[in-house]
C-alpha cells in the first residue's frame, strides 16, 4: 500500500489572530460542506499568548476546496437595517 495513497494535502488559507475569529471561519466553512482544520487550535487554547509567536490560528482545507474556500469567507455579510 502506498503510504502517501491515504494522506491528504491541505493548505492554509488563512491565518487569525485569534481563535474565536478562526472558529467563525471554520464554522462557515463547514456549514457550506468543506472539510477544515485549524491544527494550531489546542495550542492556543492552552496557551492563549501563543497565537502572535506563531503568526496566527491557521486554517487549512485540501488543497482543492482552497479557491471556493476563500470565496465563501470573501464574501460580505450584509448587516440588517434597523428597520428591518
Amino acid at each position: 500500500m502506498d503510504s502517501e495513497k491515504g494522506l491528504r494535502k491541505l493548505v492554509t488559507i488563512r491565518r487569525f489572530a485569534n481563535l474565536l475569529d478562526a472558529s467563525l471561519a471554520k464554522g462557515l466553512l463547514q456549514s457550506s460542506g468543506i472539510e477544515c482544520f485549524l491544527p494550531d487550535e489546542n495550542m492556543v487554547r492552552v496557551h492563549w499568548g501563543v497565537s502572535n509567536s506563531i503568526s496566527g490560528v491557521r486554517l487549512q482545507v485540501k488543497i482543492e476546496d482552497a479557491e471556493e474556500s476563500l470565496a465563501i469567507l470573501n464574501q460580505s455579510i450584509p448587516i440588517a437595517s434597523e428597520d428591518e
